[in-house]
């Protein structure tokens, strides 16, 4: 009975450990954004996204900005973990002047570059739509 249940055992087990689920999640997920992680992003909405650093430390503060056409006002925005689940992180954007600015930093975890999600709700205050964009970033230690 033993030696029938081992093989099966150890072809279950490889093709477990041959499975890596989050990578290949995490790069068909990069395929269809609209922009490069970490890099400044234009929407086709003429929302702008930009970092404060192109390179992001865990636990290190850092700012979020974004420039809004006119007509157009931020109500929600949180940063998600991609790939590992880190809950969610509200992000309260200020207007200073023409731009729009979080300042924040995120936890360390197990992943020594793990990418996040900065998910963000757009009105448009004439037609009542809104809108979510999503602009990805690494932190990495």
């Amino acid at each position: 009975m033993l030696i029938y249940r081992l093989p099966i055992f150890f072809v279950a087990f490889f093709l477990l450990i041959a499975c890596d689920f989050s990578e290949k999640n995490e790069a068909q997920l990069l395929k269809t954004t609209q922009c490069d992680a970490n890099l400044p992003c234009t929407f086709p909405s003429g929302v702008k996204v930009w970092l404060s650093n192109s390179t992001l430390s865990p636990e290190t503060p850092f700012t979020i900005f974004s420039e809004l056409p006119n007509g157009l006002h931020i109500t929600d925005a949180k940063l998600k973990g991609v790939t590992m689940y880190m809950g969610y992180i509200p992000q309260q954007f200020i207007k200073k002047g023409e731009l729009w600015q979080s300042n924040t930093m995120v936890g360390i975890c197990s992943e020594k570059n793990m990418l996040w999600r900065l998910e963000l709700t757009i009105l448009n205050q004439t037609s009542l739509v809104e809108q979510i964009l999503n602009y990805n970033f690494y932190v990495t230690y």
